[in-house]
């Protein structure tokens, strides 16, 4: 029988191999940039640019791209959530291991043609695969109208159904209270890096 100190013991000697195992390769860094342009009755009434965070589910959708896993796709729904009022007085950040929205209002379909990939020296589109990719959709007058607070991308096995599939990325803001005669343009560019 191990004991509990031979078992911590034990946990510490694999973190400690791992961490010298790892220590000549590069980590991977994926970094995301938003930029939200808010139209009303087609007036251009705010800009909004910031951050959001990668979460880990991201590395599960990539491997199973990797593996070509049957009904598995890239990016393919814009979540959009309200969060919760608290919010209002202290948004929280999310962290890396959100799965899901807090409470999803609804979700758009990104096609592939609002998905292209950037030259980062220029940030111009690139007709062939780079580590940047540009994600642009306009949010129309019926789409997902109510309190915004927060929103995600998902892919994988994702569905129009809610909380379905694999999170890429989420992001908690001020709210944002949409009506039917407001567009919102949301841009989202991604940027794979080796560290």
């Amino acid at each position: 029988m191990i004991s509990e100190t031979s078992r911590t013991a034990h946990r510490d000697t694999e973190k400690i191999a791992m961490r010298h195992s790892a220590a000549d390769m590069h980590d991977v860094c994926m970094t995301g940039e938003v930029t939200d342009r808010i139209f009303k009755n087609g007036i251009l009434v705010d800009t909004i640019v910031d951050h959001n965070i990668v979460v880990n589910s991201f590395l599960k959708m990539v491997m199973a791209l990797c593996k070509n896993q049957s009904r598995y796709g890239g990016i393919q729904y814009w979540a959009i959530g309200s969060g919760e009022a608290a919010w209002d007085t202290a948004t929280p950040d999310p962290t890396v291991y959100e799965t899901a929205l807090t409470n999803e209002i609804g979700r758009v379909a990104i096609p592939a043609s609002e998905i292209i990939f950037l030259n980062p020296s220029n940030m111009q589109q690139s007709a062939t695969p780079t580590n940047m990719i540009q994600i642009k959709h306009m949010f129309d007058t019926g789409d997902c109208n109510g309190k915004w607070r927060e929103f995600g991308l998902f892919g994988g096995d994702a569905t129009e159904t809610a909380g379905s599939g694999i999170m890429v990325n989420k992001k908690h803001h001020a709210v944002i209270t949409k009506t039917d005669d407001m567009t919102i343009e949301r841009t989202m560019r991604f940027t794979l890096n080796l560290v």
